[in-house]
């Protein structure tokens, strides 16, 4: 067969293609409404969702505390350090870990159940804890220096059934608080475990969580100080076991774990204190924090009807 042959033939079978897609537009342009309705079909087709990059969350009165500080408690440098600059900080990372990722979009509450059952995620965890922890802690304290926060009526009762009275859970709490050696958080929870009181005092070192799920989390070995060949020895489930694929469809309560709910927290990195109280004043921190507790924060948080269980999830 020729080359003319072959082209003439070729052409011959591209014409009724060309002939179809001028049908179309023909019969497109008889109907004036049907450019439209291709066009918003396209349109309806939903965009990729937008990212929330996480921030400082604003506090209550937040901007009289930047200008005044804590009245009675921290200087307005003390809490530019310990809440504004540290927790800028801390979100920059949050959102540095979690760019591009499926998490990226979770509140850092969520992040820190999910993380703590991932063994090569100990960095976000450690990151996404600070951000709960910190901020909780803040959430907790009365700064308008002319309301003088006290405990309600049920919440006064409920600490004289589990501390026997409000002096004892001070002087526990502060005494736990005082003999944390190194930097950590100090917890009031509420558990559903009423064997031994349905409030305790729960101290948490570095960025460890008091949330139930975050229990999966093996606290005693922080993953920054191990690489990938060093832990795989220790690691005999998840990220490198055999049963590394059952890793996401775990209870995020752990096996014999209880709920707890956190009312109260309070920080004892040096960052927080050290700026307005000195290496020594540790323990004057303490103390000004308890008075400056916002107990209406803490009864909000708690469940205090015998009838009714409060769980985290």
């Amino acid at each position: 067969m020729s080359l003319e042959k072959r082209l003439a033939d070729d052409n011959s079978i591209a014409r009724p293609t060309i002939t179809t897609h001028m049908m179309i537009t023909r019969c497109l342009a008889r109907r004036p409404g049907a450019f439209q309705s291709v066009a918003g079909a396209w349109r309806r087709i939903p965009s990729p969702a937008a990212r929330n990059i996480y921030t400082v969350p604003p506090l209550d009165n937040h901007a009289v505390i930047e200008q005044n500080g804590v009245p009675g408690l921290l200087s307005p440098k003390g809490f530019n350090t310990a809440y504004t600059e540290y927790q800028g900080h801390i979100v920059d990372e949050l959102n540095a870990s979690t760019a591009g990722t499926q998490f990226e979009n979770q509140e850092a509450k969520a992040l820190v159940v999910d993380f703590a059952r991932d063994p090569m995620k100990a960095y976000a965890f450690n990151i996404a804890s600070m951000a709960f922890n910190n901020h909780f802690f803040f959430r907790g304290i009365n700064a308008n220096p002319d309301v003088q926060s006290r405990p309600s009526t049920d919440l006064t009762k409920q600490i004289n059934r589990d501390f026997s009275s409000m002096e004892t859970l001070r002087e526990t709490f502060l005494a736990t608080a005082e003999s944390m050696f190194g930097p950590g958080f100090v917890w009031l929870v509420q558990t559903n475990d009423t064997s031994f009181g349905s409030l305790r005092i729960l101290p948490t070192y570095l960025a460890g969580s008091p949330l139930s799920g975050a229990h999966h989390r093996r606290q005693s070995h922080d993953l920054n100080t191990h690489n990938v060949d060093s832990y795989q020895g220790m690691n005999k489930v998840g990220s490198f076991g055999a049963a590394s694929q059952q890793q996401d469809s775990r209870a995020k309560k752990p096996l014999g774990g209880i709920d707890v709910v956190p009312l109260l927290c309070v920080n004892t990195w040096e960052h927080v204190w050290l700026q307005d109280y000195g290496v020594r004043g540790k323990r004057a921190f303490l103390e000004k924090w308890w008075d400056r507790i916002d107990w209406d924060f803490v009864g909000q948080n708690a469940t205090l009807s015998p009838n009714q269980n409060r769980s985290f999830y």
